[in-house]
């Protein structure tokens, strides 16, 4: 009996296993990026909130509580395109009562005699590299907060 010679078989072998592995590491890679995406917007979304929630009601020397709110967000870094995500349709803050029900004025409460919450709704976009992956980016959080303005 002869010996079969084996020359190029673990070639073959991981011509055939390559593939797998290369999709298998860009899947942990994007789920790495979305999965990172979604915690610096919550990140984001808290520290929002827990500022926009001691401000005190609008007057001639507050400061513009929604203006301020998307610097702090514009601060962070989020991966994927920077600009514009800090646009008035991808950064939202509202406040509102015991019932949900919007206040009145776009400005916080004056005093803390009336329960009232504050919530920051933020949206925005993180690269998708395959175009296999499900989804097409788009990442929201909400993150809201009782108001406890100084009295």
């Amino acid at each position: 009996m002869t010996k079969r010679r084996a020359r190029g078989q673990s070639l073959v072998e991981f011509a055939i296993a390559f593939p797998f592995l290369m999709l298998l590491i860009g899947a942990i890679v994007q789920f790495g990026v979305i999965f990172w995406g979604q915690n610096t917007l919550t990140q984001i979304a808290r520290d929002t909130g827990r500022w926009a929630s001691t401000q005190n009601g609008c007057d001639s020397t507050s400061v513009n509580v929604l203006a301020t709110a998307k610097s702090i967000a514009a601060s962070s870094s989020l991966i994927g395109p920077s600009s514009g995500w800090t646009s008035p349709a991808n950064v939202v803050a509202t406040w509102g009562g015991d019932a949900g029900g919007p206040v009145p004025s776009p400005c916080p409460p004056a005093s803390n005699q009336q329960v009232a919450f504050v919530t920051i709704t933020i949206h925005h976009q993180v690269p998708i590299f395959f175009p296999w992956i499900p989804g097409d980016g788009n990442l929201t959080t909400v993150a809201q907060f009782r108001m406890e303005p100084h009295p």
